[in-house]
């Protein structure tokens, strides 16, 4: 099992996986790692500049039937938050990113052409009903100011996350389970 982050003071999105979590959640990171690669913000250096910035909201995804696209719970309140996801690309090669909401390292992944693909560190939320260890993997088609990118009229960003819940000590949320999110947004510069 991994560590628990000391200190870090990061709060990372919460999802409510049932009527418990509304609210009250504490989330941190499992072991999030410093990246060594000189492109990337290292441990103590100065902080770069964001490649681009996009306003991205993350919200559940329903099927055809109105309900949550969910294996995690039969019921659970539907999610919808916005973040300004700032994309960080290797000088080096180009196709190594990271993801960063507030500064803080959110996802790693890589790029090919207007493609993405990225992964979050494993998080600890600690909910009234036990922890839940979580991680987010996303697809995304993304373009920047000079746009070309096949994407829904007056987007800049779409794709989908699927939050898997990777342990649970919670017994209506099964380790396993994933839940199914759209990330769609604009610019809001560079790209």
């Amino acid at each position: 099992m991994p560590h628990r982050a000391a200190g870090s003071g990061h709060r990372a999105p919460v999802l409510p996986l049932s009527k418990a979590a509304a609210g009250s959640a504490v989330v941190r990171p499992l072991g999030m790692v410093c990246l060594a690669a000189s492109f990337l913000v290292g441990c103590g250096a100065e902080e770069a500049v964001p490649d681009g910035v996009w306003k991205v909201t993350v919200a559940s995804v329903l099927d055809d039937d109105g309900r949550l696209s969910t294996d995690c719970v039969s019921e659970a309140p539907t999610y919808s938050e916005t973040f300004e996801y700032e994309l960080y690309v290797d000088d080096s090669g180009g196709s190594t990113v990271e993801l960063k909401i507030a500064g803080e390292s959110f996802a790693t992944g890589q790029r090919q052409g207007c493609n993405l693909s990225y992964q979050s560190a494993v998080w600890l939320e600690d909910q009234s009903t036990g922890l839940l260890q979580w991680q987010i993997a996303g697809t995304a088609t993304y373009q920047g100011s000079a746009g070309g990118c096949d994407l829904s009229d007056g987007l800049d960003w779409q794709g989908e996350e699927v939050l898997t819940v990777v342990e649970s000590e919670d017994e209506s949320v099964p380790s396993g389970c994933t839940y199914l999110m759209s990330a769609e947004g604009t610019l809001v510069s560079g790209g």
